[in-house]
C-alpha cells in the first residue's frame, strides 16, 4: 500500500457524504496514485535524457534535443496542474460545502435554514434583525455535505450592531462555495452594494424567492427580470419556509450547482487531493517551471541547473505517493541510451 492509499483509509473512515466516500474509495483503489505514477514516470524519462549528457559526456550520444526535452516537462507540468486543481474539490468533500444564506433583514433566511435542517435551530421573529451573527449548522443534501451558514440580513442603513453583523457577513460570503440569496417575494429583487454584490456569481450562486405562499402566483416584476439577467443568474426558485413549497426542487437545485463544482476533466476518477498533496504539487510545479524557463532562455541555462530543477519537481511529486529511488533514473537512462558499449 503507498502512502495515497494509506491517508484514504482515513478518508475512508471520516466521510460525511457519499460523494466524499467514493472519492475516498478511488483513492484507496490507487487511483491517484496511477495518474501521479504517469507524471513520475514521464519526469524521471526526461531526467535521464538530460543528466546522460552530465554523467557520459565521452560517449557516443545522440545530439542534444531540447526541443523535445521541453514538450515532455509541458505535459508534466500541464498534468502537475491539473492534479492541483482539484484541491478546491477536495476540501468540500472533507469539510463540506460553505454555503451561504444571503438576504435583506426579515426575508426568511433564518426559516429557510430550519426548514432545510428539519429543526427550529435558528430563532424566527416578526422583528427584522432577528441574525446579528452567523449561525452554521451541517446537512445532507443528496450526496453532498452541506455548512449551511444563516447571515445577518443586509440592510441599507444599519445600526452600530446589525454593521458589526454584515462584516461576518462580508467575512463568510468571501469563503463561500455556493450561496442561496433569498429575497421576500412581495418585495422587489433588491440591490446588494458593492461589498457583498462582487461575490454573487452564476457558478456558485441560486437565487430563492421566499414566502411564495404569500403572494399566491404573483410573477417577477419586469424590472426584477433586468436586474436578475444583469447578474447572469437564473431565475429565482420559488419557495416556502412555512409550508415547504419548493424546497424539493431548491434540494435538487443544489446538488446540481454543487456537481458542476468539481473539475470536468476529473469527473470520472473522482480525484481530490488533500493539503499535503497540494504543497508537494505547488513545489513541483514551481520547480518544473523553473526548469522550462532555463531551457528556453537565450541563451538557455547550464544543463546541469537544468537537471537539478527538474530532480527537485520529481522529489516533490515522490513525495506524495513515497520517495522515487534514484535507482529508476538510472533504470531508465541505461534503457533508453547505449551507454558502455
Amino acid at each position: 500500500m503507498e502512502l495515497t492509499q494509506a491517508e484514504a483509509v482515513m478518508d475512508l473512515i471520516h466521510a460525511r457524504s457519499e460523494r466524499a466516500l467514493a472519492a475516498a474509495q478511488r483513492q484507496l483503489q490507487g487511483e491517484l496514485g496511477r495518474f501521479l505514477g504517469e507524471l513520475i514516470n514521464a519526469t524521471i524519462l526526461t531526467l535521464s535524457q538530460i543528466e546522460v549528457y552530465i554523467d557520459f559526456p565521452e560517449e557516443d550520444l545522440p545530439v542534444e534535443n531540447r526541443r523535445q526535452v521541453v514538450e515532455a516537462l509541458e505535459n508534466v507540468l500541464r498534468g502537475t496542474v491539473r492534479l492541483l486543481a482539484t484541491q478546491a474539490y477536495g476540501d468540500l468533500l472533507r469539510d463540506g460545502v460553505k454555503t451561504v444564506l444571503l438576504g435583506a433583514p426579515n426575508v426568511g433566511k433564518s426559516s429557510l435554514l430550519n426548514a432545510l435542517v428539519g429543526t427550529e435551530r435558528a430563532l424566527v421573529s416578526p422583528e427584522p434583525g432577528t441574525t446579528r451573527d452567523y449561525i452554521e449548522e451541517r446537512l445532507h443534501v443528496g450526496p453532498h455535505l452541506l455548512r449551511l451558514i444563516d447571515t445577518a440580513g443586509i440592510n441599507p442603513a444599519p445600526g452600530v450592531l446589525e454593521q458589526r453583523g454584515m462584516a461576518k457577513t462580508a467575512e463568510c460570503l468571501s469563503r463561500a462555495d455556493l450561496i442561496l440569496w433569498v429575497m421576500d417575494a412581495a418585495l422587489p429583487c433588491p440591490t446588494l452594494p458593492p461589498e457583498f454584490a462582487q461575490h454573487i456569481r452564476p457558478d456558485k450562486t441560486l437565487l430563492v424567492r421566499n414566502k411564495i405562499d404569500l403572494v399566491f402566483g404573483q410573477n417577477l416584476s419586469d424590472e426584477d427580470l433586468v436586474q436578475i439577467k444583469g447578474l447572469d443568474l437564473d431565475l429565482p426558485l420559488d419557495v416556502s419556509a412555512v409550508t415547504g413549497v419548493g424546497l424539493g426542487e431548491l434540494r435538487a437545485a443544489v446538488i446540481d450547482l454543487v456537481d458542476g463544482l468539481r473539475p470536468a476533466f476529473f469527473a470520472e476518477e473522482q480525484i481530490a487531493i488533500n493539503a499535503r498533496h497540494a504543497d508537494a504539487l505547488r513545489r513541483a510545479a514551481d520547480a518544473l517551471q523553473a526548469a522550462l524557463s532555463g531551457l528556453t532562455a537565450v541563451p538557455p541555462l547550464p544543463i546541469e541547473l537544468i537537471s537539478g530543477d527538474v530532480r527537485a519537481g520529481l522529489d516533490a511529486l515522490g513525495e506524495i505517493a513515497g520517495r522515487v529511488d534514484n535507482e529508476r533514473i538510472l533504470d531508465a537512462l541505461f534503457a533508453n541510451f547505449c551507454i558502455g558499449k
